[in-house]
């Protein structure tokens, strides 16, 4: 077996008591340690949302995400056996499409952090529920994806969906992407599109404005900004694309009946199908997802 990532030697151990032991998941506590009154806000946030949400693994929508998660990574990366694959952020690991465990079902290497302990600690505890044959059990950490805790050039891809949206930094987090790539290695970077055509951004911005949307801040771009700030850091462009190419609504009323228990889930299923079959058939109906994606790539000699 290749030897693990090592881990940045200016950061001190995680202090966090769901990160493992391990030395090549050693970071700092970020959120502790560098700006510590807006990054513990930041943290303290995240962790009431989690502390408060609902397992979302069950709903159609969910499994139709899964399913368009798939299709985009393998289309982007290839095989994935004996790679080895960062995942930013644990949310989906602990709550909804358990995207890094079909990661190391294909033979991945598996590594990923989040910034808040109660999704690290569910995402671990999820890992060890479902996990079968892999290439090994993933290492999850807690830590801060403006800064994170692996050494130059460690890995093979990089996949993140609807992260780095959240906070202002996010062309700090960019830069740490590439850093973290080997050369001609793949970075898949999703966000949500600001011009959706089903105007997804403006019923974030409605149900935030009311306090009614958990995931708050979240910022949209439009292709020409992240393509711009994905160079800006360093990335040579491959594609543009995206995922979940249907109305948000939709997917925000499947997850309100499932997590209260009303059976309308043949419903759902039927008014989703449709936007699954232009998603797979269509290149241009995958361009309007309300998740856009990129997919980049560290240049050879960058």
């Amino acid at each position: 077996m290749r030897n693990l990532p090592a881990p940045n030697p200016s950061l001190v151990a995680v202090s966090v008591a769901v990160a493992p032991p391990d030395s090549y998941l050693a970071g700092r506590d970020v959120a502790a340690t560098t700006a510590p009154s807006e990054r513990l806000r930041q943290r303290l946030s995240w962790e009431r949302t989690a502390a408060g949400i609902s397992d979302l693994w069950g709903a159609p929508s969910t499994q139709y995400y899964r399913r368009r998660e798939m299709e985009l990574i393998s289309r982007a990366f290839g095989p994935l056996a004996g790679k080895r694959v960062l995942k930013l952020d644990l949310w989906n690991e602990a709550f909804n499409t358990r995207i890094g465990h079909w990661l190391e079902e294909q033979g991945a290497e598996l590594f990923a952090f989040d910034l808040s302990k109660t999704v690290t600690a569910r995402a671990r505890q999820e890992s060890a529920r479902i996990r079968r044959q892999s290439a090994g059990a993933p290492r999850l950490a807690c830590a801060d994806i403006r800064e994170f805790p692996f050494a130059d050039r460690s890995f093979d891809f990089v996949y993140t969906m609807g992260t780095i949206e959240h906070i202002a930094e996010y062309r700090q987090a960019l830069g740490e992407i590439l850093r973290v790539l080997r050369e001609g290695g793949r970075a898949i970077v999703g966000v949500p599109h600001r011009w959706d055509p089903f105007l997804r951004p403006l019923l974030v911005g409605l149900l935030a404005h009311f306090g009614k949307y958990p995931y708050a801040p979240e910022k949209s771009f439009g292709s020409r900004e992240l393509r711009r700030d994905l160079e800006g850091a360093g990335f040579e462009v491959l594609e543009r694309t995206g995922i979940l190419a249907l109305p948000g609504f939709v997917r925000l009323l499947d997850l309100f009946c499932h997590t209260r228990g009303i059976p309308l889930d043949p419903l759902w299923a039927a008014l989703i199908a449709p936007f699954g079959f232009c998603e797979r058939r269509f290149r241009a109906a995958r361009r309007l997802g309300y998740l856009m994606a990129m997919v980049a790539q560290r240049p050879a000699g960058g």
